[in-house]
């Protein structure tokens, strides 16, 4: 069966891939490997309003946040806002809507697909074997776009990457959770909570909760899972608020920790997500790049089925509209990230006890890892030695990316 594109994932960049390409007329072939799409839900959640409502994306999937515990072994800091900011998403609805919305513009989505190996005529990429309750077939297209997952698996196919060498795995538990106050978020860091990484408390509706813990392998061989389980039923932080929990659902995920893919085009292939790296790296944030990421990818993909040019050159395009919007957030994001990994006990009281100088607007900026040379200047006003030595580094790569 022949189609323009073919993409490899049901998530957040795969789908939006195939909303943008079909839009423009392109005919897709979405394949999930999940038996469902948002499910099962890798991700907690965590965004921002702002910059998912300008991707169009409806509020009744955003759970708003209020209140930000930040808590290191011996240091409290809280922020309280009046507008909210950040977000706690509905996994599983959103990208149901996803995949809604890309249907409606006549991307075909095929679950319970596996994507077996890619098809090439001589030296070019031509297609894909897709494997269905045992049966495999062949699936035709002039491009592919990779949005599957940490596993990058045309980037490994392509000679573009070996495979993982740093990542994030974590393990998180959705509660039924009726002390928790909604809207309010913990995030926790230090060796008791998530050793070379850290633990979250996320409320993302009435009663319910998401609560987590990552870290970063090889940086540390520390299972995570025992932890949460000790996070939740010993915990002396929030004991109170967290005494009568229920488990409903149970999350694992891995998300890329070694940056962006120095390559994420080849010959008929665009990879996009996190099959590319394409992720904040600060927090492991990744659903708003992925929309808009994979939106990019989408309409390049389409324009280049238009022009009958599927070549290095022509997909270039799309690496430039990246990197130009993300790339020096990405960068911050994955030196910060590293420097984090080495924290003692002792430097996350200090780094807290800084952190708990800004003022919420700026704790924001700050989250997002939009380091431009105005922000830097005025938060590092407040708390000068917040980041201290690496301040030097973020401030030549805001100039250079302003």
């Amino acid at each position: 069966m022949d189609y323009d594109i073919l993409i490899i994932g049901g998530g957040p960049a795969g789908l939006s891939a195939a909303y943008a390409a079909a839009a423009n007329g392109a005919k897709i072939a979405l394949f999930e490997k999940s038996k469902e799409i948002g499910y099962p839900v890798h991700t907690s959640g965590g965004s921002w309003l702002s910059d998912l409502e300008k991707l169009g994306i409806p509020k009744k999937f955003m759970y708003p946040i209020k209140t930000g515990y930040f808590i290191a072994p011996n240091v409290k800091a809280v922020f309280e806002y009046e507008k909210a900011e950040a977000c706690v998403l509905d996994i599983r609805g959103l990208y149901q809507y996803l995949a809604e919305i890309a249907s409606e513009r006549g991307a075909e989505i095929f679950i319970n697909h596996t994507v077996a190996r890619p098809y090439f005529e001589g030296t070019e990429l031509s297609g894909l074997y897709v494997r269905n309750h045992g049966v495999e077939r062949l699936m035709k297209a002039k491009l592919v776009i990779d949005a599957g997952g940490a596993s990058c698996f045309m980037g490994r196919e392509l000679g573009i990457t070996k495979g993982l060498s740093r990542y994030g795995i974590g393990a998180e538990y959705d509660l039924y959770a009726p002390d928790w106050p909604e809207g309010q978020v913990a995030l926790l860091f230090g060796e008791k909570f998530a050793p070379k990484g850290y633990a979250w408390v996320f409320s993302y509706k009435e009663k319910r909760i998401r609560v987590g813990v990552g870290i970063i392998k090889p940086d540390t061989n520390v299972d995570p899972r025992p932890i949460l389980e000790n996070l939740i039923s010993d915990n002396d932080i929030f004991s109170d608020q967290l005494k009568s929990v229920s488990r409903i659902e149970y999350h694992t995920g891995i998300i890329p920790s070694q940056g962006y893919l120095k390559h994420t085009i080849s010959n008929n292939c665009l990879i996009a997500g996190d099959a590319g790296g394409l992720i904040s790296t600060l927090l492991g944030e990744g659903i708003r790049f992925s929309i808009d990421i994979g939106r990019m990818a989408g309409t390049v993909a389409s324009e280049s089925i238009e022009a009958k040019d599927y070549s290095l050159s022509f997909l270039q395009k799309y690496e430039k509209m990246w990197q130009k919007k993300y790339k020096r957030i990405f960068d911050a994001g994955q030196f910060l990230n590293q420097r984090f990994s080495t924290y003692t006990d002792e430097k996350w009281n200090q780094k807290i006890k800084l952190l708990a100088r800004l003022s919420p607007e700026n704790l924001t900026t700050l989250l997002k890892g939009e380091f431009t040379p105005g922000f830097i200047l005025k938060a590092f006003s407040d708390a000068p030695d917040l980041i201290g030595d690496v301040s030097v580094h973020l401030l030549k790569t805001a100039f250079k990316s302003a």
